[in-house]
């Protein structure tokens, strides 16, 4: 009777310990998307409320009647200067802001400010990257769906790449590094998949053809669904 009793005692423990785990990983990736989504929402109100740093100089400006073809054609290619300038300088506002929360919820959990401090300055150089390949691959206004498709994969793919790189350097691992680097990318180029089409059926008549996408809506999806499927992926993938 008391080996039974011993046998079904541990039986009785085996799913209780699984119904633990599987509840701490569910918190663990609701924390990890809450935390990206501030990130995304931070970010958004600094792309909102803070004037872009570039600016079109004054002598390539011109009227919108009248105009010759040539100062328009200056005037087309300088914008583009200026769009891809600050489309890199915020780029670098989330990937550091992104991966700032999500270090901030490792800083917590590990009781040590060291991921949160390697986060923030990697996420920022994973951004600026990011914004730089970005402007090389995009030649101006994204004719068609599979274009920007092409443009968002390289861009995220590679602010999603730094954002691991910066959760994964402080755990001082080459394989945990490198599985929350791959982690990372992979969470950019899903999202990057997933926003072209989402803008598509949500917001028909929004421009998808900038590199950060313009108005007010759009944009919040655009910084929603990449930070959200960033959070989740690397949640994921790299729990230990």
């Amino acid at each position: 009777m008391g080996s039974d009793d011993g046998a079904t005692g541990a039986a009785s423990q085996q799913p209780r310990g699984v119904e633990a785990k599987s509840r701490g990983r569910k918190r663990a990736l609701l924390a990890a998307l809450l935390l990206a989504l501030v990130g995304g929402a931070m970010t958004w109100c600094v792309l909102e409320y803070t004037p872009p740093v570039f600016t079109v100089p004054q002598e390539y400006e011109v009227p919108n009647l009248g105009a010759p073809p040539e100062k328009l054609e200056a005037l087309r290619v300088v914008q583009g200067q200026v769009n891809r300038a600050n489309a890199v300088l915020n780029l670098g506002w989330f990937g550091a802001l992104l991966a700032g929360m999500l270090g901030l919820g490792e800083a917590i959990a590990r009781r040590s400010l060291a991921p949160l401090l390697v986060a923030i300055p990697v996420g920022a150089a994973g951004g600026f990257v990011a914004g730089l390949a970005g402007g090389l691959v995009y030649g101006g206004p994204l004719g068609d769906l599979a274009e920007n498709v092409k443009v968002q994969v390289v861009m995220l793919g590679l602010l999603g790449l730094g954002v691991g790189l910066a959760l994964g350097i402080p755990r001082r691992h080459f394989r945990k590094i490198a599985a929350a680097a791959i982690a990372g990318a992979l969470g950019g180029v899903l999202a990057a998949v997933l926003y072209p089409v989402a803008a598509s059926l949500l917001l028909p008549t929004a421009g998808t053809d900038l590199l950060i996408p313009a108005g007010t809506a759009n944009r919040l999806m655009w910084l929603g669904i990449s930070s959200g499927v960033l959070g989740l992926v690397m949640a994921g993938m790299t729990r230990e």
